[in-house]
């Protein structure tokens, strides 16, 4: 799980040690991805996480962000997000698939 898709940026990742361990998958990307949908001003960012309830199963969330004016306040905002899905994890073994963040809350969006 603690392989990375992309070794251009810093490694963003939180666990308690114990019940779970969640990792950047990989760089952020244009959300959505797709041409015809012009430029949103959102980005994608997926984390892997994996809970001791699921039975060694790695399981991915989608989180959506607005885009940021530097990589700086870009990381930052990753973590911020990193933090909040670590605080879901302790809390359940189950993440949903797909959030939005939206000023400071990450709100939970169908898939």
């Amino acid at each position: 799980m603690l392989s990375r898709l992309s070794e251009c940026m810093p490694m963003i990742s939180r666990s308690d040690g114990k019940l779970f361990h969640l990792v950047l998958a990989d760089r952020p990307a244009a959300y959505p991805a797709e041409r015809k949908f012009g430029q949103t001003g959102k980005l994608s960012v997926f984390f892997w996480y994996s809970h001791i309830c699921n039975a060694d199963c790695t399981r991915t969330s989608l989180v959506i962000l607005p885009k940021s004016t530097g990589r700086v306040a870009l990381f930052r905002r990753i973590e911020y997000v990193a933090d909040m899905l670590a605080e879901k994890l302790r809390c359940s073994p189950e993440l949903e698939t797909m959030y939005e963040l939206r000023g400071e809350k990450l709100l939970e969006q169908p898939f």
